[in-house]
């Protein structure tokens, strides 16, 4: 069975021949034992493609290479840092919560309409697409469209200051909420009917490692019902949604199936996500990941990597596309990942 075949199987309602390996790919000595080579700034592409084509059956629509690192300073005096394999910007200062909320609603100021602007980020955004899937062969590649992210609003600020912005002006949040939302209707809608899109990934963190990072109240009121018109436009097309956010969902478990999910990423079990919990109480859901990639991956041995890999798909009952609690960095050691990848193609419902 291909990787291809494997995961349409599962996301269909079926059990494939074995649990397919979904994850990202951010780990040097990883990608060059399975991409057959040193990787080096010139090879990269290839390499990296390769070596995902090679381990992986599914993967998120973002593939990542290698930065040049270093500090850059941006155009509004931000510093921006990069590392190898991530990078992150200092959040923006505003000199009052009034300013802040200023700017979000200038962003909603503009055009609520299609665009010739909002069509050429599509087409880009869908050739890109269309090339890393000729590019990784047989990998299973979910397909990314707009998105309504709450996290994407805090993240560029802070916490902190989002809190004081959400306290002072709800309104505001709400409002650049119901534009990603508006935007992301627009774009599904627009997307040829002839594009090999089955599933896309929808991400925005809501919760910590032990709880939400929101009441529940306010998700249900401004986030969770514009998620699910989202999800239901895709499934009107025809595609099956994943949805990531890490930390402990259980207490919005609910709102997350009315909303619509097919799959849930990542599972983490030590922030209090039991696969075996999960899928007993939502037995149709696809889970994405589950295994620790914080403690047992970098620091584990090969035999517990394998008897995790084991208790995972047996605790779901094989509806489960195994792998990292995010992504496979730097510190998982490659024996904990051809352990992984071992257990993974000898096992057998």
């Amino acid at each position: 069975m291909t990787s291809r075949e494997r995961v349409r199987i599962l996301i269909q309602g079926g059990l494939p021949d074995r649990a397919p390996f979904f994850d990202l790919l951010r780990n040097d000595a990883v990608i060059e034992y399975y991409g057959g080579e040193k990787l080096t700034s010139e090879n990269a592409e290839r390499v990296v493609f390769h070596a995902a084509d090679s381990v992986l059956d599914a993967t998120r629509p973002r593939i990542a290479l290698p930065w040049r690192e270093g500090v850059e300073v941006l155009p509004d005096g931000r510093k921006l840092t990069r590392r190898r394999w991530t990078e992150w910007i200092e959040p923006k200062r505003f000199a009052s919560t009034d300013a802040y909320a200023e700017e979000l609603r200038a962003r909603t100021g503009q055009s609520w309409d299609w665009t010739e602007t909002d069509e050429d980020a599509l087409q880009k955004s869908l050739q890109e697409q269309r090339r890393w899937r000729e590019m990784m062969g047989d990998v299973f590649l979910f397909g990314r469209i707009n998105e309504v992210r709450i996290d994407g609003i805090f993240n560029e600020v802070g916490l902190e200051e989002f809190s004081y912005l959400l306290a002072d002006d709800p309104g505001a949040v709400e409002e650049c909420l119901e534009y990603q939302t508006v935007k992301a209707l627009q774009f599904i809608d627009r997307v040829p009917a002839d594009e090999p899109l089955e599933a896309v990934f929808l991400a925005s963190d809501i919760a910590f490692k032990n709880r939400l990072i929101f009441p529940p109240s306010l998700l249900r009121q401004i986030f969770f019902p514009r998620l699910g018109m989202v999800i239901s436009a895709c499934h009107k097309r025809g595609w099956k949604v994943a949805y990531h956010s890490d930390g402990n969902l259980m207490e919005v478990l609910d709102d997350l199936m009315e909303s619509g999910i097919d799959m849930l990423n990542p599972i983490e079990r030590l922030a209090g996500m039991e696969p075996k919990v999960v899928h007993e109480r939502y037995p149709d859901l696809v889970l994405l990941g589950g295994i620790d990639v914080s403690q047992l991956l970098p620091y584990g041995s090969p035999d517990e990597v394998r008897s995790e890999v084991i208790k995972v798909i047996e605790d779901t009952e094989g509806k489960v596309m195994v792998g990292s609690t995010t992504e496979l960095h730097n510190e998982v050691p490659l024996r904990n990942v051809i352990a992984l990848v071992e257990t993974l193609c000898s096992y057998r419902y």
